[in-house]
């Protein structure tokens, strides 16, 4: 049977955490990242509503190990077992409070750009107030703009899937309402630096991630220091 009609069949006799019905399981690791556009219709609004303290601490555990699991990772970790293995919890869990895979991924979408801005709000007014190099302020504007964390693998694992989710109808809200704070944090980061006078911070949040594909695309293994010196040379045009 395939993931599409296990996703349709009715419950079975089985019982979710709370003594609930539980869907037909609906767990096939994707291959890559999720056809996001095809499943559009069916959301987070297919989560399940928990009505009990246990229930609702289990799920609330499941969100967040899979916001973890897509930042770092990628679509490709967002599977049921993945969750529920990363949360501590019955793989029935997961397929019950999330019966579509759609659902899942849209619940971490949602968490993960939580947890991304709030690490780029930290980070970004954590910097004491100095005049730095350009060098030094594109380096902290990266890292700020994929905060919590970010390596050589950021193409792959954080970018490709922010650009597969902006393909998506359903998910491009979630990244557009994150990305005003996302922006916030990067004038932070140039206020904190010593450059003030710049203005036009979504032009270089859209610069940013050019500069890290360029990087990835020249096949290059130090993909930060390849966009670092690349954003650093915009940094000095606006000196």
């Amino acid at each position: 049977m395939s993931a599409t009609q296990r996703e349709t069949v009715g419950p079975s006799h089985a019982t979710g955490p709370e003594g609930e019905p539980l869907p037909a399981r609906a767990d096939t690791p994707p291959a890559g990242p999720p056809d996001l556009t095809t499943t559009a219709r069916r959301r987070s609004t297919d989560a399940r509503v928990p009505v009990q303290a246990r229930s609702s601490d289990r799920q609330r555990a499941m969100v967040d190990a899979a916001a973890r699991l897509l930042l770092a990772e990628g679509f490709p970790a967002v599977t049921h077992r993945r969750v529920a293995r990363a949360a501590q919890v019955p793989q029935g869990s997961a397929s019950y409070y999330f019966p579509s895979s759609s659902a899942l991924v849209t619940a971490a979408v949602e968490a993960a750009e939580e947890l991304r801005g709030t690490a780029a709000t930290q980070k970004a007014a954590s910097l004491a107030r100095r005049d730095r190099s350009t060098a030094t302020t594109a380096r902290l504007l990266i890292e700020t703009f994929y905060a919590p964390s970010v390596d050589d693998q950021v193409v792959d694992v954080r970018l490709d899937p922010v650009l597969t989710a902006m393909r998506d109808p359903a998910l491009r809200p979630i990244l557009r309402a994150s990305r005003p704070r996302l922006l916030g944090a990067l004038r932070t980061v140039l206020e904190a630096s010593g450059y003030d006078h710049v203005t036009d911070v979504d032009l270089l949040g859209h610069f940013i991630d050019a500069a890290l594909l360029s990087a990835a695309a020249d096949g290059t293994e130090d993909v930060l220091d390849r966009a670092t010196g690349t954003t650093a040379r915009l940094l000095e045009h606006w000196r």
